[in-house]
């Protein structure tokens, strides 16, 4: 009983920590793969967790923050490059260069289309919602073969998609900005 208060305790002070609350949209996700590390911090802790339980905490703490502040950086990088490619268009090009050109096809307007909304919404979805994107417009696939690859049901995928749409409109539907 102790030993799960005390996990419970570092698993949900080091996200708070990093200013993941409860609140947080991704939340769950993270305290679970935190509950993780924990575990992996108790394998891995030079000496006996029982014995030792303050040192083990603060080594428990640590691993978990290292690894979240890894992933923040990985999504971070990942943003940039993301965004990188985005602006740059298909094939290096600019995306306004290629829509005038009257040898495009119409799935490559498309395309350039989805690419210039998912560039509009990108700082306003989550990493889950920006993967659904990607997955759709990048790699053309349907929400059962993203389940497939995300490994979780197409209603999971379903919601996913919900969410992108009310943000989408959110957007869309918010008077400009007037400056």
């Amino acid at each position: 009983m102790v030993a799960d208060k005390q996990r419970l305790l570092v698993v949900y002070g080091a996200l708070k920590y990093r200013g993941i609350y409860r609140s947080h949209q991704d939340f769950d996700d993270l305290a679970q793969q935190a509950m993780g590390w924990y575990a992996e911090a108790y394998r891995d802790f030079p000496g006996s967790p029982e014995k030792d339980q303050s040192s083990f905490s603060h080594y428990a703490f640590q691993r978990i923050d290292w690894h979240l502040k890894d992933r923040f950086k990985r999504q971070k990088v990942r943003a940039n490059h993301q965004c990188l490619y985005l602006d740059a268009g298909l094939n290096g090009e600019n995306v306004s260069e290629w829509l005038i050109d009257s040898d495009c096809d119409a799935a490559l307007i498309e395309r350039a289309a989805a690419q210039q909304l998912w560039r509009r919404l990108w700082p306003y979805l989550t990493q889950k919602e920006n993967s659904y994107l990607r997955c759709v417009i990048e790699l053309g696939l349907s929400n059962k073969e993203i389940a497939e690859r995300w490994q979780t049901t197409p209603q999971a995928v379903s919601y996913v998609k919900k969410r992108v749409i009310e943000k989408a409109r959110a957007i869309y539907s918010a008077p400009p900005n007037i400056a």
